[in-house]
């Protein structure tokens, strides 16, 4: 009976590495070619909290199969290192010069136009916030814009005037109003270029600034979303123990969304990554990439550049509200700066939290 119970016990353990190694694959292998390894990358910190815990259990009782977590764990170190805040120390923030670039990149969702803050002053707090942070770029997802009054948004036309300098595209709407994305800068913007994608309404905006007589191109981001519902959110919040037909039938409608968001943010990210690459310029790259750390949308958008939340920040990194933390917001750049500073605001204006980064040349 304890050989068999030990037999069971060395095959659980042997499953759960297997499971979070296939969350490992899940950064070099594109959904597009084999989705179900991203869901694996999704789960990735519980995962890794029950290696852990089996860890613990076989180092109790010295036997050999304690080597299958700690080889398992020690494989994925890096990726463990991204995601775990307590290894990362709060750095002493450095005094801004001229020559730095303190940009911020916030997922505005539409500036609250459907009242989902319940706060009818939801976009004035938005304005008045990014005032209080004098930033020299300012990158927005989820931007909405009218240009004329209305019972929402009102400000919108006033605070955007102040910037001197506008790239704002929109992927539904017209040139005057719509929803889409924006990048603005205190600098000047000398040219602009646009990356649309396929059977979404996502969509990507480049933008060369003259910085310090150099020209830098900032990409603004907002890959694909998984497009939840209210209903899908509550299912979530509130998983049922029964097998009833309509429960299984939800289960499989945000199983097939998030397939489907996971194969297109794969696309979406060849695009991009392929473009940063063309970049004659130095590059840095922002936005709702609507993907953790553990994925291939960030492992390949990440390639050749360096995430200002690994290099100067500090704390918890998750940038979506919710019950589930998750790091979905990010701020990357080329060899050619240094971040001095990362910060994230938990300013509770939106389902994202913004944030700031400190670039050197």
């Amino acid at each position: 009976m304890k050989k068999f119970v030990y037999r069971i016990l060395v095959f659980f353990t042997a499953l759960a590495a297997t499971s979070l190694l296939f969350s490992y694959a899940s950064t070099f292998i594109s959904p597009a070619f084999f989705w179900p390894f991203a869901f694996f990358g999704l789960l990735f910190p519980y995962l890794v909290i029950l290696n852990f815990i089996i860890l613990v259990y076989w180092l109790f009782k010295w036997r050999k199969a304690v080597f299958i977590p700690l080889i398992t764990l020690f494989l994925g170190s890096n990726q463990i290192y991204r995601s775990a805040p307590a290894l990362r120390i709060k750095r002493e923030i450095q005094e801004k010069k001229g020559d730095d670039l303190k940009i911020l990149s916030f997922n505005v969702r539409a500036f609250n136009i459907y009242d989902w803050q319940n706060d009818p002053n939801t976009d004035e707090g938005i304005f008045n916030f990014i005032r209080s942070e004098h930033p020299d770029v300012i990158c927005l997802q989820e931007f909405h814009y009218k240009n004329r009054s209305s019972n929402h948004n009102t400000a919108t036309p006033r605070f955007f005037n102040e910037i001197p300098y506008q790239h704002i595209k929109f992927h539904s709407g017209n040139s005057n109003s719509g929803f889409g994305i924006a990048t603005f800068s205190r600098y000047p913007i000398i040219n602009t270029g646009t990356i649309r994608f396929e059977h979404s309404n996502n969509l990507s905006i480049y933008t060369d600034i003259l910085f310090q007589n150099d020209t830098i191109r900032i990409f603004n981001n907002h890959l694909q979303s998984v497009n939840f519902i209210k209903n899908n959110y509550t299912f979530l919040e509130n998983i049922p123990v029964t097998n009833s037909e309509r429960n299984i039938k939800e289960f499989r409608e945000i199983l097939s969304k998030l397939k489907n968001a996971f194969v297109k943010r794969a696309l979406q990210t060849n695009t991009i990554s392929a473009r940063i690459k063309q970049s004659p310029h130095p590059v840095i790259v922002v936005g709702d990439f609507n993907d953790t750390p553990v994925s291939y949308a960030y492992h390949k958008m990440k390639t050749g550049l360096d995430d200002a939340f690994l290099k100067s920040g500090s704390g918890r990194g998750n940038t979506h509200l919710g019950r589930i933390p998750l790091r979905i917001d990010y701020i990357l750049y080329g060899k050619e700066f240094e971040a001095v500073e990362f910060e994230k605001i938990e300013a509770n204006l939106s389902d994202h939290y913004p944030i700031i980064a400190v670039l050197r040349l």
